[in-house]
């Protein structure tokens, strides 16, 4: 399985934010941006974190996609 940050990044879009708006607002690493622009993994205590600045479900954050 492979895991995306697609919702996350039509979030970010809708609201009109971009990564570094993220970053801030999150207290997020420029290390744990890059390797959700690369759709790797990252730790449960990051996605809460971002659930938490912007408010909203896990489910707006991260999505898996299964491998046929």
């Amino acid at each position: 399985m492979n895991i995306s940050y697609e919702p996350l990044w039509n979030l970010l879009k809708s609201r009109n934010m971009k990564k570094k708006d993220l970053l801030e607002k999150a207290n997020l690493t420029t290390n744990c941006i890059a390797n959700m622009g690369k759709n790797e993994y990252i730790s449960l205590k990051n996605i809460s974190k971002i659930c938490e600045s912007l408010n909203c479900k896990i489910e707006e954050v991260i999505e898996i996609i299964k491998e046929n």
